[in-house]
């Protein structure tokens, strides 16, 4: 792919030349690039249709996200336009990246009622909830509820417990953080 940046003839263009080469435009810039060759005839493999479907409904989201002004408007203050990058591409990419939980931090929590868990959640966008939940080491719920988030640093969130949880060693955290779209992502963390 060759990028066009001081040529008049062709800065702008876009469709193909003979069937041969093709002009793209993304943002301000124009590329040059070879044909595509399809062969029409082929059938799609089981990925490329589930990757077909993810795409689908990843427009379907894109679409709805930015019908919607408010949102819209977040997702705008993401893009850059200068580059080409719309909102839409930005909603599109949200509904394909889950957030990540990287971290969470037991260190604080001791079992009793108001000790905290810091958990670290990262999104390509924003994660808008993580919710916590702690079982003891046999798999009994002791307690869930949702962090909050820290206002300076907007990738941690606290949980301050509610329960006494007399069964303290070995016990599980689970952390899950969700998304704009609601794509979700967890890590367990054994006390």
């Amino acid at each position: 792919m060759a990028k066009i940046k001081d040529n008049l003839l062709v800065r702008g263009a876009s469709g193909n030349v003979g069937k041969q080469f093709v002009y793209r435009k993304r943002g301000e810039d124009t590329f040059i690039t070879r044909m595509p060759s399809i062969d029409e005839n082929a059938k799609p493999t089981e990925k490329q249709e589930l990757v077909r479907e993810r795409f689908f409904a990843a427009a379907g989201y894109a679409t709805g996200a930015i019908a919607d002004p408010n949102i819209k408007a977040q997702y705008q203050k993401r893009a850059k336009a200068k580059s080409g990058v719309t909102a839409y591409n930005v909603a599109f990419r949200d509904f394909l990246k889950a957030p990540v939980v990287k971290q969470i931090d037991t260190t604080k929590y001791n079992g009793t009622p108001g000790s905290t868990i810091v958990i670290n959640a990262t999104d390509d966008f924003r994660v808008i909830e993580v919710a916590v939940s702690i079982k003891t080491a046999a798999g009994v719920l002791v307690e869930e509820g949702n962090a909050i988030l820290n206002p300076i640093n907007r990738n941690e969130w606290t949980y301050a417990a509610t329960q006494n949880n007399a069964a303290l060693a070995g016990s599980i955290i689970l952390a899950t953080a969700k998304d704009l779209p609601g794509n979700k992502g967890t890590l367990e963390a054994t006390v």
